[in-house]
């Protein structure tokens, strides 16, 4: 369940560097210039129902920030915010 106002977003994937290379949103396609930061958020693992199990990633992609994140439960992208 994505969080408050994320939106459900397509990600083309690196594998080699292990990081997002690119995403769509808007019906365009936002080359990720780089990742500035990464983190991971994994909470409540003691109830199903409250379970989050999330990776994060800021990345600047054509000139804006924008918070990625990674669903690890349900296998899926979000775009939670574009910071500017």
């Amino acid at each position: 369940m994505p969080s408050g106002g994320a939106t459900a977003i397509a990600v083309i994937w690196d594998p080699r560097r292990r990081e997002p290379k690119a995403f769509l949103w808007h019906m365009r396609r936002w080359r990720i210039e780089r990742v500035v930061e990464s983190w991971v958020i994994d909470t409540g693992w003691w109830s199903s129902d409250i379970r989050v199990s999330r990776r994060y990633s800021r990345v600047l992609a054509d000139g804006r920030l924008f918070d990625l994140y990674f669903d690890r439960l349900t296998k899926l992208w979000f775009l939670e915010r574009a910071l500017n």
